[in-house]
């Protein structure tokens, strides 16, 4: 039966819109059958910042790969992160290994490392010892502060003839889901302008891969210089008006988006075109066409070995971060995006086998709405400003001063002062993180899967400019108000609210029966789930579990 909400959708499209769906309709691939055993390919897709709000509220719309997903795969509507700190980095690693970012130690992009009284702060992923291929300007970057195994790891172990790929969209993304699997793991860099790699997976640069950055990628980087809607007219209303002052800080929020128009003249050149892709559309679809030809390339799921490819497309979390996620921007976005993985659905039928892999969809983390336009619904919503937070540090580097006593009485002291600002709805003391202090709710219950005893978040980034923290360095985490967010951009995640953490979690193909579920399940289970219908055993210690059994004939 149709939701109330989703007749609602259908009966404001007007006839045009019907006949755009009705018609693509017709073109939808039929359901597969699952393969008689294990799937010669599994595939992880991890949208950033994709919210399942959003996928429902545009759900008419989809004619491609969203839709085969939803509509022939198994589809949990209930599905959240089960941490605090809901940020790309400690999200990417949970997806892949199956286990919190308390477990898996990769609780922020950046946190405090150390025991109280000697924390300092650290990159998640920086490393000395490390270097981008073809790149010695940027720093080195490596996964060895990830402590546990991830799902490519598992393959590896199970089959030493496994070939593992992680490709993504988004700087370092790809790494988080490869972790220390010795496969082939490329990202986009901005500073570089192509895909590359880091010396602790290789010391070249793949031939397929520099073919491609070198023969298709600059046709991407052109189609970039001017992006226009393709949104047919009858379904803008969906989305908010192509015109708001919250958007891109009011400065070239409309359409159409042209290079020449939106980039200062000193940076039109080799290095602005390269950063223009990103927060582009046209950055994924590079992403999964460079995903087609690894799977030619190394004839993934074609070997007799269950192979893994993870791919993660990040142009929902650039966009969102800009324009907002009910924009026309991301309306767009998320259509050409339907149609990338519709075309990619259809590329693995022809060249690994309709029913032969298995796809797990999902994301790292969602977002709210602009706090402006939340407001305006009556939810909600503040921007927290810089000069607020420099007032809170000066309050408790004041109070540290003065201060005495062992750790745990310092780090209450310091909750004390930062519990007086009216944005913050709760502080939470070593002690508590630890569980030997109050009785945990729902959010301390989150913060606690977001923390560890070594390693503190920096997030909400109460931080001095040169990375000091007198908060997290005592081991204290913050929890902001509803709604509330630090203005770095249009939009801001990182909370525990469930703007943040509800997300889609789909599987599709070899041994998944399509359906549709309410059950409440978390991201920690993506992994785990994969790992069986691959029939691979997973680590014992996971803080996810596997939602299914494989489907036979």
């Amino acid at each position: 039966m149709i939701s109330s909400r989703r007749a609602a959708v259908h009966a404001f499209l007007s006839l045009s819109l019907l006949v755009f769906v009705s018609c693509a309709a017709a073109h939808r691939s039929p359901r597969i059958q699952p393969a008689a055993d294990r799937p010669a390919l599994v595939v992880v897709i991890a949208v950033d910042q994709l919210g399942e709000d959003l996928l429902e509220h545009y759900d008419a719309l989809f004619t491609g790969g969203f839709r085969r997903l939803r509509d022939h795969g198994m589809s949990y509507s209930e599905a959240w992160v089960d941490h605090a700190i809901t940020v790309s980095h400690p999200g990417h690693v949970t997806l892949a290994t199956g286990a919190a970012p308390s477990r898996h130690g990769i609780v922020d992009a950046a946190f405090y490392e150390g025991p109280p009284g000697a924390r300092r702060f650290v990159d998640a992923l920086t490393d000395a010892n490390e270097s981008i291929v073809g790149a010695p300007d940027q720093h080195g970057v490596s996964p060895r502060k990830i402590l546990v195994s991830t799902l490519s790891e598992w393959i590896e172990a199970a089959d030493p003839k496994a070939r593992t790929v992680s490709l993504g969209s988004g700087q370092y993304s790809s790494l988080l889901h490869a972790g220390h699997a010795k496969g082939d793991v490329y990202w986009y860099s901005g500073d570089a302008g192509r895909y590359v790699t880091s010396t602790f997976y290789r010391h070249d640069e793949a031939a397929w891969v520099a073919r491609f950055n070198r023969e298709r990628l600059p046709r991407f980087k052109e189609e970039a210089q001017d992006w226009e809607s393709t949104v047919p007219e009858a379904a803008r209303a969906l989305a908010r008006p192509d015109a708001s002052p919250y958007e891109t800080r009011g400065r070239h929020a409309t359409f159409p988006h042209r290079f020449k128009d939106e980039v200062p003249p000193e940076r039109q050149n080799a290095e602005g075109i390269s950063w223009r892709l990103a927060g582009t559309p046209m950055l994924d679809a590079a992403t999964l066409e460079l995903a087609q030809d690894a799977v030619r390339e190394l004839a993934l799921g074609q070997r007799g070995s269950t192979d893994a490819l993870s791919i993660v497309v990040s142009e929902v979390d650039d966009i969102g971060h800009g324009y907002g996620p009910r924009s026309q921007e991301q309306l767009d976005n998320l259509l050409r995006l339907d149609r990338e993985l519709g075309a990619f659905l259809a590329f693995l039928d022809r060249t690994v086998g309709a029913g032969r892999y298995t796809v797990a969809l999902s994301a790292d983390h969602a977002t709210p709405d602009i706090p402006e336009h939340r407001r305006e619904a009556g939810e909600p919503g503040r921007r927290v400003l810089q000069a607020e937070i420099d007032a809170v540090l000066a309050a408790v580097r004041t109070a540290e001063a003065q201060a005495s006593g062992s750790p745990d009485e310092k780090a209450a002291r310091v909750a004390a002062v930062v519990k007086k600002s009216d944005f913050v709805a709760d502080v939470m003391t070593p002690a508590d993180l630890a569980g030997t202090g109050r009785a945990a709710d729902l959010f301390l219950t989150l913060y606690r899967n977001s923390w560890r005893p070594d390693r503190v978040p920096r997030f909400p980034l109460f931080s001095f400019d040169d990375g000091t923290s007198p908060i997290a360095e005592a081991g204290v985490m913050v929890r902001l108000a509803e709604g509330a967010v630090i203005d770095l951009d249009s939009v801001v995640h990182g909370s525990p609210y469930d703007y943040d953490r509800h997300v889609p979690l789909v599987f599709f193909g070899a041994g998944v029966a399509p359906g549709r579920s309410a059950e409440k399940v978390r991201t920690t289970d993506l992994a785990p789930t994969l790992a069986k219908l691959a029939g691979i055993a997973p680590p014992a210690a996971l803080d996810g579990r596997a939602l299914l059994s494989p489907k036979r004939p």
